[in-house]
């Protein structure tokens, strides 16, 4: 921007100048001859800039009768600008035809442009343009800003551009051929859609993730990536032509923006990774500090947009010093990594290096203009490759994470049958004591008082039969108390003897089938499992009012099943949970098992275990 000075002589100038179009010597001569294909400009273009906006004639004036106020050689890099600027470049042709050449502005972001080709006389006046325009209504349907001009061999032209720009401005300005500037435009094409389509899918890898392990890092890591695609996206000219066309206005802010929404992604992610919280505390709450100061700034420039314009020349350095620190501050957290997670920090600290070198280059370029350089954008290409790294690095999070989860719920579960199994042991020992108090105790002495009883004479069978069915059903309760004999008769014999016996008592029709099953089951698996059916076939005795019932064993694989099915009057399965179902469940469970009840009222009961075999 101009000292008062010069703002008030160039506006006498435009006041009180001739009216001829002639530019004299505006700038270098740009020469063009047979075998031309592009060249860089920015070195041969003669620039001035203005506080107040100006129109062509205007300009053409002061390039041509006021020499002190043009500078020779523009810069690529002006870092931040807030006015017009104005350049001029000659270009004669020196070859034996006619020349089809495109001037290019490899800036999709200029905010507003005009361009004009001088010639004798006369004034070419190209449609306004900038990046509130769509590709299709711009002179050449490109990303870019390109003008096409058409130079007979021999003649000479010369091309004046207006820019008027707020913020940082980058201004590489190149003329090539239409060839040359479509083939660009192909390879550019296919290039950018392979780096957003690579960082797209390492977002929603990040998305998946984070929706499996419900950790925050990976939603962070997600927002990081995704909004680094957007950011390239945008960077490249594509974002406010099919991402948010409405907003491009506001192209300048939003791409700053954009860098803000990143650097504070990037904070928490990394927060996250290197457990910062833990491990650096003081760190930790400074880069906090640093986030909230770039929410504040955010806020500021979608709630004050008029202001925070009026003072960008200030908020862009205060904002570029903030990112510095807390880069540095970032890098510091990945070295102390090292020291409590080799791997994680290792790859960290690879992309980080590249992400955090590229980045401070990038500031210094285009936010201070301190470097003259353009290319592929340094953070675009950093991005993509600590994508890459990055994404290796989350795949060993998220597999440490999983492999802590499975091991807890080993854990859990290896403790859940050993609380099953207590469980059960402590019935079957209460059982056994029972059956031996039965039979060892109560038993022998109804069987000392039937001895008696008969002493007394006939008057007294009638009370030593009662007996006799008390004794009986004592020594029934005590063998159906006792562990069965399964290491010497299997789990099949065992139920064909279980369900004979209910068959002794009780009217039911009760059947027996055997599929397929193996008989390599362990003493305690028989024991439980028979124990399950002698509660299901209990349940059914006792409750169900059933006149049919089909207990069927069958092999399955590594497993074997029991389905218990009868016709009583059934029950509702959600309203129904007494001690013999939850047993048979503990039960099941405690062999490593799954039980399934179904039934409903009026329509029977089915009962399905799946039970593994024994390993080993």
């Amino acid at each position: 921007m101009k000292n008062i000075h010069n703002h008030i002589a160039l506006l006498f100038f435009v006041l009180v100048g001739g009216n001829t179009h002639a530019l004299g010597q505006a700038g270098d001569t740009l020469m063009l001859g047979n075998g031309f294909s592009e060249l860089a400009v920015n070195s041969q273009l003669a620039f001035f800039s203005s506080d107040l906006e100006i129109d062509a004639d205007s300009a053409i004036k002061t390039f041509r009768k006021h020499p002190q106020l043009i500078t020779k050689g523009a810069p690529i890099n002006f870092g931040p600008v807030n006015g017009y600027y104005w350049f001029a470049l000659p270009i004669t042709n020196q070859s034996d035809k006619t020349q089809k050449i495109v001037f290019e502005v490899r800036q999709p972001h200029i905010y507003r442009m005009g361009f004009y080709e001088v010639r004798k006389e006369s004034i070419i006046k190209f449609p306004e343009t900038g990046i509130h325009f769509k590709f299709y209504d711009r002179p050449i349907p490109v990303s870019y800003f390109d003008f096409p001009i058409e130079i007979a061999a021999g003649e000479s032209t010369t091309v004046l551009l207006m820019v008027h720009h707020i913020n940082s401005l980058t201004l590489p300005v190149f003329v090539l051929t239409e060839d040359t500037m479509n083939q660009n435009n192909y390879s550019r094409n296919i290039i950018w859609g392979y780096w957003f389509g690579f960082l797209s899918f390492c977002a929603l890898f990040a998305l998946i993730a984070s929706l499996l392990v419900k950790r925050l890092i990976f939603f962070w890591y997600f927002c990081y990536i995704f909004s680094a695609a957007v950011y390239g996206f945008t960077d490249q000219g594509y974002g406010f032509q099919f991402f948010f066309p409405g907003l491009a206005d506001f192209a300048a802010p939003a791409i700053i923006q954009l860098s803000v929404y990143i650097f504070i992604f990037l904070i928490k992610f990394s927060q996250g990774l290197l457990e910062t919280k833990k491990h650096l505390p003081r760190t930790h709450r400074i880069l906090n500090g640093i986030v909230y100061f770039c929410v504040a700034m955010i806020a500021a420039g979608i709630f004050m947009q008029p202001f925070m314009f009026k003072i960008s020349i200030i908020i862009l350095p205060l904002i570029n010093c903030v990112m510095l620190t807390g880069l540095g501050l970032l890098a510091y957290s990945g070295v102390k990594a090292f020291f409590t997670n080799r791997i994680i920090a290792v790859f960290y600290l690879v992309a980080y290096s590249t992400l955090i070198s590229t980045s401070i280059f990038t500031i210094f370029t285009y936010g201070f203009g301190t470097f003259q350089y353009f290319g592929p954008n340094p953070v675009l290409l950093a991005y993509f490759f600590e994508a890459m790294l990055l994404s290796i690095a989350i795949v060993i999070l998220f597999q440490r994470i999983y492999r802590e989860r499975t091991e807890l719920l080993l854990k859990v579960s290896r403790h859940q049958k050993e609380m099953y199994q207590n469980y059960i042991d402590g019935i079957e020992k209460e059982r056994i004591r029972i059956a031996g108090e039965l039979h060892d105790d109560i038993g022998s002495r109804l069987s000392h008082l039937q001895r008696l009883v008969r002493l007394h004479g006939e008057e007294s069978l009638k009370t030593s039969d009662q007996l006799e069915k008390i004794i009986q059903d004592v020594r029934q309760l005590s063998h159906d108390l006792a562990p069965p004999l399964a290491h010497v008769s299997g789990l099949v014999p065992l139920i064909e003897k279980l369900i004979a016996d209910v068959r002794q008592s009780t009217p039911i029709d009760i059947k027996m089938q055997v599929h397929d099953y193996v008989e390599k089951l362990d003493p305690q698996q028989i024991q439980q499992a028979y124990r399950i059916v002698q509660e299901a076939l209990n349940n059914i005795t006792a409750h169900s009012g059933a006149s049919q019932a089909h207990v069927q064993i069958f092999g399955h694989q590594n497993e074997f099943h029991i389905s218990i099915v009868d016709n009583g009057k059934g029950f509702d399965v959600n309203h129904v949970n007494g001690l013999g179902l939850n047993t048979m469940r503990i039960r099941t469970e405690s062999l490593g098992g799954r039980i399934e009840i179904n039934s409903h009222v009026g329509k029977g009961a089915d009962i399905l275990i799946q039970i593994p075999y024994s390993r080993g």
